[in-house]
């Protein structure tokens, strides 16, 4: 194990540790170190969103897998690259952690039995509060004519954290969400905060894949909250774009 550190004037500037495993090495590659860099060294304040992936020095084809741990908790896992936090595309979205230092690290796994991680000490700012007029729980039915085979009653809840989406299914999203001026906002990439095969409630369903946003403009009145397409929805095509749900007349959840 090495621990890299740099102070300037009593500030700690980055903070990386770097652990590689030399268990169960086999064939050529034993010669060759196994080591992973974060494309998160050497941040010390984390955005809202940021661009998080994980570089084995193997080739992909002697890769296992390569997990993304925060503060030691298994928060997403990938095994075909680019291994990119919360899917390809994507972003880590720091919203539901709390502000303060937080341990970000990249675990590789070789087929050969190897492990190797890097860990990346960053703080994470305070998320602002969404417009007091949103907060809560708002509900529609939408009509089988315009959804298909997703027609029911939808939920959406706000907070700080994103937008969670209930489906008919009882299947969540968790999706971020940029407030602009004059009543605009925008719908981002899906927050994740465990992995997906762990059934845990997040990701954005319509843009799984592209993350593309889509923007909307919104007003609430008389407990009313109305969404209206505010541009082109590039997540999706027919009733798998995002908007076929969203836009439309929510009532407040008392």
């Amino acid at each position: 194990m090495s621990i890299q550190s740099r102070v300037t004037n009593g500030v700690l500037l980055a903070f990386v540790i770097v652990v590689s495993s030399a268990a169960a090495r086999s064939g050529g590659d034993a010669t060759q170190p196994f080591t992973v860099r974060s494309t998160l060294e050497g941040k010390q304040v984390l955005p809202h969103r940021i661009r998080w992936l994980g570089h084995p020095n193997l080739p992909a084809g002697k890769v296992a897998k390569v997990e993304f741990l925060i503060d030691g908790k298994l928060s997403w896992s990938e095994r075909n690259p680019p291994y990119t936090y919360g899917d390809d595309s994507n972003w880590l979205v720091t919203s539901w952690l709390s502000a303060g230092r937080h341990r970000f690290t990249v675990r590789a796994k070789s087929l050969d039995g190897r492990t190797a991680q890097r860990t990346t000490i960053a703080r994470v700012l305070a998320t602002p509060e969404p417009p007091v007029e949103l907060v809560g729980s708002w509900k529609r039915v939408v009509p089988r004519a315009q959804a298909g085979e997703f027609f029911g009653t939808w939920e959406i809840t706000v907070d700080k954290v994103g937008w969670r989406v209930r489906d008919p299914f009882e299947c969540c999203n968790l999706v971020d969400i940029a407030y602009r001026s004059g009543g605009r906002l925008q719908a981002r990439g899906g927050i994740w905060t465990q992995p997906e095969a762990k059934g845990g409630t997040g990701g954005n369903g319509w843009c799984k894949d592209t993350n593309r946003a889509v923007d909307y403009r919104w007003s609430v009145s008389a407990k009313t909250l109305t969404l209206a397409l505010d541009g082109l929805d590039r997540c999706g095509e027919g009733r798998y774009a995002q908007h076929f749900i969203w836009v439309g007349t929510w009532r407040k959840v008392e």
